[in-house]
């Protein structure tokens, strides 16, 4: 195996250098850029702050020989060689402790608090149910299916039956002129 020469060795001294100012930069610069007008979420930003994290995190493993992500890790890790910081086991009795006081409390209210949840579940599924067919009452289809095989009946496409409801839409249901002069004669 050949040895490095010095000018490998330098090369790769000015490399290490190199990545140290860079994420120096990208750490100060990176959020005075994104501050800076016209403040948007775009690509740009993200590729800022993607810029910050990773130079955050690469200055951190230099300094400390763990980078963020590694701390991260550790902290949620569970695995035996590793200290578990949450929850103790004493926690783990409290939460239990807690969780059979809270079924025991569910199961003596659940005669009429479960008639109350029932019912208010049901009013909040008729509000929903009104929001998504739009105030439309029963036998809609059949309605709708009417009105479409009238309008092809006297010749008009589908393309005229959509921009009919789009026109409906946009106007909130009000009347076009034409349809108004119609209606006065």
């Amino acid at each position: 195996m050949a040895t490095p020469t010095e000018t490998q060795i330098q090369r790769e001294r000015d490399y290490e250098r190199f990545k140290n100012y860079t994420a120096y930069g990208f750490l100060i610069v990176a959020p005075i850029i994104i501050a800076l007008p016209p403040r948007r979420l775009d690509l740009n930003s993200v590729a800022l702050a993607s810029a910050f994290a990773f130079s955050a995190n690469y200055i951190t493993h230099e300094r400390t020989g763990r980078s963020i992500v590694e701390r991260i890790e550790s902290r949620i890790s569970t695995r035996p060689g590793i200290m578990r910081e949450l929850p103790s086991g004493r926690a783990e009795e409290i939460q239990a402790k807690l969780r059979a006081a809270r079924d025991a409390q569910m199961q003596n209210a659940a005669g009429e608090e479960l008639e109350k949840m029932k019912a208010r579940q049901d009013q909040e599924q008729g509000v929903v149910d009104r929001v998504w067919m739009g105030g439309e009452s029963v036998g809609w289809k059949e309605r709708r299916l009417r009105e479409e095989q009238k309008a092809i009946e006297e010749g008009k496409g589908y393309g005229d039956l959509i921009m009919d409801h789009i026109w409906d839409v946009w106007n909130w249901g009000r009347k076009t002129e034409e349809e108004e002069d119609d209606d006065d004669e």
